[in-house]
């Protein structure tokens, strides 16, 4: 028994041909659209500034309690005496945190921290005038 390789056919070996070439279209297709593919960005609104959020205070007061006038003034300048002193106490807070860590740095690192709070500052300031 001789045994002789089996020959394929120029059809078949064709149709192999035909089938990797497709295959490789297709995971080339994804892959370039994984590639491709644009990313999500999600789309933050802003929040409501301190003027919209203590109007809705004032006037959700002024609805549900009942307030008089002269109650609403009086509940305005209360809140503008606390917004000052929380103002104040962030001041504060921010100083002795500034103090503090000062307290550990070399000369070198606190001309380093200087620098580095003016570039947050005038970034803030860009900020806010956005």
């Amino acid at each position: 028994m001789s045994m002789t390789p089996m020959r394929r056919s120029n059809t078949a070996t064709l149709i192999y041909l035909l089938v990797v070439f497709a295959s490789g279209a297709v995971v080339g297709g994804f892959a370039n659209r994984l590639y491709l593919a644009k990313t999500v960005t999600a789309n933050v609104r802003p929040g409501p500034d301190r003027a919209q959020i203590r109007k809705q205070y004032v006037t959700d007061m002024q609805t549900r309690l009942h307030l008089t006038e002269a109650q609403v003034a009086e509940l305005k300048q209360i809140m503008d005496v606390t917004g000052q002193k929380m103002h104040e106490m962030h001041k504060a807070i921010e100083n002795e945190h500034i103090q503090r860590v000062e307290a550990i740095l070399d000369e070198n690192q606190k001309a380093e921290y200087a620098k580095m709070r003016a570039e947050r500052d005038k970034h803030r300031q860009e900020q806010a005038r956005k």
